[in-house]
């Protein structure tokens, strides 16, 4: 029973791998499901997300942060599937969106650019010269997601606990060296492992949906949560009495600790919600 993620470049052999690797385990394999998924529960367009975790950032998006919103909706669905236990994704960045959790087998695959070029050809009847840029392309854009979103470097094998070359290695060879390893004691689920993702799938549900209401630290532990939502700004036009004050501030922090306490309780596997609301200031 594990968890694996599978990174991969485009045309790097990476969906054949997690396919074959998830027949032979008995495991769910996802990747696009993922995002059809986000896009319904959170009313995101499938194309805005997709968007969002393959283009480099653009000047806007570091402005208003539009991607780290995004990611946070596909990474909850992604944490809904995992938590089941016993999955392959190969999506874009698994490694880095199961962040902080340690018993997923986190893999690379790697092709040499000739045997990618090649398989872009075949399938878009492109040019030598048109597949190398496209691939370059692709390539680049990964890594200025990945340097943008996590300051990490996508090549650094660091990050994950195989890195795959298919040339030597053959692509049974892979799904056999990565079914081997996610057979280890290493990657299998404690009790205590599955409540830790559980307790993170609920904290990434809850940035998600509360990303529109209030600017939340959340802290989990065994279902039980604790939201602390940060000062609000509001805007004054005229001087109001100390008073008045007084009792707007009151009324906005109840009004929203009720609707942020609401939300939390929505979730599947929260079992109690403290709810702090920081007093909003004027300007």
């Amino acid at each position: 029973m594990a968890i694996i993620t599978i990174s991969r470049g485009c045309y790097s052999h990476g969906k054949e791998i997690a396919e074959k690797t998830a027949e032979i385990l008995g495991y769910e394999c996802v990747s696009r499901e993922i995002l059809i998924e986000a896009s319904k529960f959170f009313n995101v367009p499938e194309k805005k997300l997709l968007k969002s975790i393959h283009d480099a950032p653009s000047v806007l998006d570091r402005i208003t942060r539009g991607k780290e919103r995004y990611l946070s909706y596909i990474e909850t669905a992604l944490w809904d599937h995992v938590r089941k236990d016993n999955v392959v994704y190969h999506g874009h960045a698994g490694h880095l969106l199961l962040k902080n959790f340690t018993r997923v087998l986190k893999v690379r695959i790697i092709a040499e650019m000739e045997d990618r070029v090649g398989m872009l050809q075949k399938e878009k009847g492109f040019t030598e010269e048109e597949a190398v840029a496209y691939i370059r392309k692709d390539d680049d854009e990964r890594q200025n997601w990945t340097r943008y979103l996590y300051r990490k470097e996508v090549s650094d094998a660091a990050l994950y606990d195989m890195v795959i070359k298919i040339g030597a290695f053959t692509i049974d060879d892979a799904c056999e060296l990565i079914a081997n390893a996610a057979r280890k004691d290493t990657f299998r689920l404690s009790e205590e492992g599955v409540q830790q993702m559980n307790d993170m799938a609920i904290e990434s549900r809850l940035h998600g949906l509360l990303a529109d209401v209030c600017n939340a630290e959340i802290r989990i532990s065994k279902g039980m949560v604790h939201i602390q939502c940060r000062p609000q700004r509001i805007r004054k036009f005229d001087p109001i009495r100390p008073s008045l004050a007084h009792h707007i501030d009151e009324t906005i922090r109840e009004d929203l600790t009720k609707q942020v306490t609401e939300i939390a309780h929505s979730i599947p596997g929260v079992k109690e919600v403290t709810c702090d609301v920081d007093s909003p200031y004027y300007t």
